[in-house]
């Protein structure tokens, strides 16, 4: 758990957090991608090795996501000063596979303080899961979230 911020004016450019890590067994990559992302790559691990890109079962890139987010707002990081955000501009450029741990980091990209509504700011985020064996990114994402001053 990360000490909660109580201003966006806590934030500096280049300041970074370490969220901790995660890893989605192969149950779990099965059950959700049945769930929303019915692909065979992502849920059928013998079909998944004739794959072309993947050669075996891979996490649903929106699962992957989704992981990543989950221990970013669980972090308490954000509790008492998010407001939301617009956007999430994500890359996936390696497969992650099952048991592989994953670490989650963010670095503050941007800084604008609201002109017309003071008591606000907007962060933006370039936040990382890094898969730890190689050290190779399985997921890369630019967010914009809107906080309070």
């Amino acid at each position: 758990m990360l000490t909660p911020l109580n201003s966006f004016d806590e934030l500096t450019l280049g300041q970074d957090f370490a969220f901790g890590s995660f890893a989605l067994s192969q149950e779990e990559i099965i059950d959700y991608a049945s769930k929303y992302d019915p692909q065979y790559f992502h849920m059928d691990p013998e079909a998944a090795k004739s794959a072309p890109l993947f050669g075996g079962l891979v996490a649903s890139g929106l699962h992957t996501m989704g992981a990543c987010f989950g221990l970013i707002m669980g972090s308490g990081l954000w509790r008492a000063i998010s407001l939301g955000g617009s956007q999430i501009d994500t890359k996936w450029p390696a497969p992650l596979r099952p048991d592989e741990t994953v670490a989650v980091t963010g670095v503050v990209e941007t800084l604008t303080p609201s002109r017309s509504k003071p008591q606000l700011g907007v962060v933006t985020m370039r936040y990382a899961g890094t898969r730890i064996a190689d050290q190779k990114p399985v997921i890369e994402m630019l967010a914009t979230h809107f906080l309070r001053r």
